[in-house]
């Protein structure tokens, strides 16, 4: 076994978990790894219904319900650990992998053996830097302009004690959309939340994107020609979904030194910088993420993304 993918649940998302195993049934590396399902709520019943419908390796997990985000990477490392599983990988339930994607980062594991990479991960729809991959790899020239346009409309405002104003420059203040020069401005803040891009301010480009790739699901399902991209220029990692070498997550999770909140996020990144490490990332290998929790009504947005991806 080289992989637990440890997938951390909310009972109000249930309606994504039958859909997210059935893209990971389509796996040829079954044998390779074993979901392990986090869950804080009585609802273990419902996981157990639903994986009857398919084959995978699984075990579930609960945790209390107060505070519980950590506590559930915790046992995620401590199953990892006890059963000799070299890897994890980290799943929140907003997530869809394509099952090619996901055979071809078990294939590549071992590249995190190397000290210069600390994560593997799909080319994720709307992470960061994800998006900036996606829409190179996926949008055709008419809609990465739109989206791009789009970008340029975009206001940013400060928040959770991060100053982001200065970022307008690139945006309301500019005529041209130039990655490079955004990715360079946010890793100059001094604030250690720098997981910010238009695509997680501006609803209008978000929609656009999710509304484009339903559009497109037949091309977006298709297996495509994969390839390692090695990031050494975007700031900050923010995907709720990527591999990494289980001793490695466990120091990072262990360094209360780290911390400036309940999650693992910035220690991640701050582990990163300090041991200059870089992000690997699956070229054409896509998982979708629908909606940040800063759209309002994220939620409803999401069960009509799902209704509508996966009724075609």
């Amino acid at each position: 076994m080289k992989l637990s993918i440890h997938y951390l649940t909310d009972d109000r998302r249930h309606f994504t978990f039958p859909h997210f195993i059935n893209l990971l049934n389509a796996s040829n590396k079954k044998h390779d790894w074993v979901l392990l399902i986090l869950t804080h709520s009585n609802d273990v019943e419902f996981y157990e219904n639903e994986l009857k419908n398919v084959n995978i390796n699984y075990r579930i997990a609960r945790v209390n319900e107060d505070n519980n985000y950590l506590v559930k990477v915790d046992v995620a490392i401590q199953f990892a650990t006890q059963n000799n599983i070299p890897y994890m990988m980290k799943c929140d339930n907003d997530i869809f992998l394509k099952a090619q994607t996901l055979d071809y980062m078990i294939d590549n594991l071992e590249l995190l053996n190397d000290s210069a990479h600390l994560t593997i991960g799909p080319v994720l729809t709307s992470g960061i830097p994800g998006i900036e991959y996606f829409c190179d790899e996926f949008l055709d020239t008419d809609a990465q302009n739109a989206i791009k346009k789009m970008f340029l409309s975009t206001t940013f405002y400060d928040r959770d004690g991060a100053v982001y104003e200065n970022l307008n420059k690139h945006t309301i203040g500019a005529t041209e959309w130039n990655k490079t020069d955004f990715f360079n401005s946010v890793k100059q803040s001094e604030h250690h939340y720098k997981g910010v891009h238009p695509i997680r301010i501006n609803t209008e480009s978000l929609q656009y994107l999710n509304d484009y790739i339903v559009n497109n699901k037949t091309r977006f399902m298709e297996d495509n020609q994969l390839d390692i991209i090695k990031d050494n220029d975007s700031p900050y990692l923010c995907n709720s979904i990527f591999c990494i070498k289980t001793d490695t997550y466990k120091e990072i999770v262990s360094d209360h030194s780290l911390y400036v909140d309940g999650f693992e996020e910035v220690p991640l990144n701050k582990y990163a910088w300090k041991n200059n490490m870089n992000h690997l990332f699956v070229k054409n290998g896509f998982a979708i993420h629908m909606y940040y929790n800063w759209t309002p009504n994220h939620m409803d947005s999401e069960r009509r993304f799902c209704n509508d991806f996966f009724s075609k």
